[in-house]
């Protein structure tokens, strides 16, 4: 019986530089993701106006992980990167809008938040159909959750508590799973295949 490559020969012989750093520097962006969940439903729960610090945290574990997924179709990592980063744009941009139109503001913060969870959602959605990480389809479920009541007025405090916390729950169990993987694991049962060799 032939034996499945491991990933690190897949990659090799691939061509693709994707050395044990960048593996590292994906899982980081999980636990920045992590922290920021916590840290916000920590804050929101208190009531402090500093549950802003918490957001970019985990915006920038999206941005960081995004930026250092590995996966065989370009098309993929392009879409996650577009999502996550006009998202990014659009939430900072809310807050030059927010003196001129609170409003508007609040609309273009919950559509640039929907977008980098869109870009979050396809990172764990990855992990879990390479991995079977439960929490992975979870998160999937939630995100829309979070945003689709707060973009059109029908979340009160209370249900963005429990979701922020459902979220918080779910980001620390997977991440305790992904952290707990050896470095460059291939994916359960060879779903993923195998990447195409560059010439």
């Amino acid at each position: 019986m032939e034996q499945w490559p491991t990933l690190e020969e897949q990659i090799e012989q691939a061509g693709i530089y994707y050395p044990r750093k960048y593996d590292i520097t994906y899982r980081i962006g999980y636990v920045l993701q992590s922290i920021g969940a916590l840290g916000f439903a920590i804050l929101y729960a208190l009531g402090s106006k500093l549950q802003i610090i918490p957001f970019v945290i985990f915006d920038a574990g999206i941005a960081l992980s995004s930026m250092f997924l590995l996966v065989w179709k370009a098309e993929i990592k392009k879409f996650i990167l577009r999502m996550t980063f006009a998202g990014i744009a659009l939430q900072i941009s809310s807050i030059f809008v927010n003196p001129l139109d609170t409003f508007y503001a609040g609309k273009m913060f919950f559509l640039g938040l929907g977008l980098t969870l869109a870009g979050g959602a396809g990172l764990v959605g990855k992990e879990a159909y390479c991995f079977r990480f439960n929490e992975g389809w979870l998160l999937l479920m939630v995100y829309p959750l979070a945003v689709i009541p707060n973009l059109f007025g029908f979340a009160s405090h209370r249900y963005n508590l429990i979701v922020s916390a459902v979220i918080a729950i779910l980001q620390i169990s997977f991440l305790r799973r992904k952290l707990s993987q050896p470095l460059l694991k291939k994916c359960e049962g060879n779903v993923c295949g195998l990447p195409e060799t560059r010439k």
